[in-house]
């Protein structure tokens, strides 16, 4: 039996940033939403990932948005 950390879990849990590599990975990191990978995204890893700044993803219809993460793969 393993002792883990009420802190450790919790900040697993409050991670707010991964690589992009770890979004593009299966399984994703407990508690990432994934309808949404783009937001948890560096700013550099957005950029390179959808060839787009996130103003200007964000500008965007939705479906737009959605394509752009299907053909991304970070759908």
């Amino acid at each position: 039996n393993q002792i883990t950390l009420v802190e450790d879990v919790l900040a697993k849990l409050c991670k707010t940033i991964y690589p992009l590599a770890d979004l593009l990975a299966r399984p994703l990191p407990e508690g990432v939403d994934p309808l949404k990978l783009e937001i948890y995204l560096t700013d550099e890893d957005f950029e390179f990932a959808l060839d787009m700044t996130r103003d200007e993803y964000n500008t965007l219809p939705s479906w737009k948005q959605v394509n752009l993460k299907k053909a991304k793969g970070l759908f």
